[in-house]
């Protein structure tokens, strides 16, 4: 047997005191380290200890909700109260004054968010949507047409008072009067197309007459209604139904070039034939043609979009610099059939178009 080391007692102690320490090793829990985390911080004035999330009762969900519930009928209700307001304004000016006394257009906006983000644009103001008319007229001459009428005379022509619509500069009298009816813009693009909580700084403007709308009418209707041989068409040369015609005819260079019986014997005249109709049809379009709102027509539209930065101010030379000289009135474009539903209908298909292209 192994002879045993004998070790005096001071020998032990001197071992003892010279053997390291085993380390002490704390075991915590991740929820208990971030809340030692959150409480150093809260001590260095980091940040603001959490507080213990407090259950929302039932009752007290129901109430939240029915709360928002009556707020959104409010702000609808009140929408309404404004558009329908503006429309007897609207048919006040333009039955005592008259359409040559006057100047109607047709109002369209557009959503340019801040952040220039294409993900951040309203769909259905991802192009301009067509809301509501808009007319403008000579306050004074309108005025002073109330007031004769309501004596049961006519009003003296003179020198100095006339009804002529030339006193009215239209686009820069419709730009000069929009800053101060900017809530009653929204509520015409909420009853056009349910959009709301607009923010109207971001909203841009654009005008045109009631002819050159029409023209853009038109040419969405015939779209509309020859879609599929449209589609049909633009499958047979590999293109979309909205590219541009310039595109197209790229495209269609290409194809039937490599289709001419003379040039490649492998293709049959049938072939040819159908790849020069395709292309034919898209291009008959005409007016039909372009993926923007400016494009729905041809050279008889007038559209205008309205340059922000000189809102609220007009041409002097006219002395259409004061707001309160023009009688101005808006009326919703709900009364015309489907101008709202096929307008928000299109912008949202090339919104979810951009989307899925990137």
């Amino acid at each position: 047997m192994a002879a045993r080391t004998a070790l005096s007692r001071p020998a032990l102690e001197r071992a003892r005191v010279s053997a390291p320490r085993a380390r002490r090793v704390d075991v915590v829990c991740a929820a208990s380290r971030r809340a030692r985390r959150a409480k150093d911080a809260a001590a260095a004035g980091d940040v603001a200890a959490p507080a213990k999330a407090k259950k929302t009762s039932p009752a007290d969900a129901k109430a939240a909700k029915a709360a928002r519930d009556k707020a959104r009928k409010a702000a609808a209700t009140k929408a309404r109260a404004l558009v329908s307001d503006q429309g007897r304004a609207y048919e006040k000016i333009v039955n005592e004054m008259g359409r040559e006394s006057s100047r109607e257009y047709v109002l369209s906006v557009r959503h340019a968010p801040a952040s220039g983000a294409a993900e951040d644009v309203v769909g259905v103001l991802s192009d301009w949507l067509p809301v509501c008319e808009v007319v403008v007229a000579d306050r004074k001459a309108y005025e002073a047409q109330m007031f004769f009428k309501k004596q049961g005379m006519s009003v003296p022509e003179t020198d100095t008072q006339t009804l002529e619509s030339a006193q009215i500069e239209g686009a820069p009298a419709v730009r000069m009067m929009l800053p101060k009816y900017k809530e009653h813009v929204a509520a015409m693009a909420f009853v056009m197309s349910g959009v709301k909580d607009l923010n109207m700084d971001e909203i841009e403007y654009g005008i045109e007459d009631w002819g050159s709308f029409e023209v853009a009418v038109d040419a969405l209707a015939a779209q509309t209604n020859q879609r599929g041989k449209f589609e049909a068409a633009a499958t047979l040369l590999g293109v979309s139904v909205d590219d541009e015609p310039g595109d197209i005819k790229r495209v269609y260079r290409r194809l039937i070039a490599e289709a001419h019986p003379d040039r490649n014997p492998d293709t049959t005249q049938e072939k040819f034939n159908a790849i020069k109709d395709a292309y034919e049809l898209l291009c008959g379009r005409g007016d039909t043609a372009g993926t923007t709102f400016e494009g729905l027509g041809d050279h008889r539209r007038d559209f205008t979009p309205l340059d922000k930065s000189h809102f609220g101010v007009s041409s002097a030379t006219k002395g259409q610099n004061d707001p309160a000289s023009v009688a101005f009135a808006m009326r919703t474009l709900t009364i015309y059939d489907r101008v709202g539903t096929v307008f928000s209908t299109r912008n949202l298909k090339l919104a979810q178009k951009k989307a899925a292209a990137k």
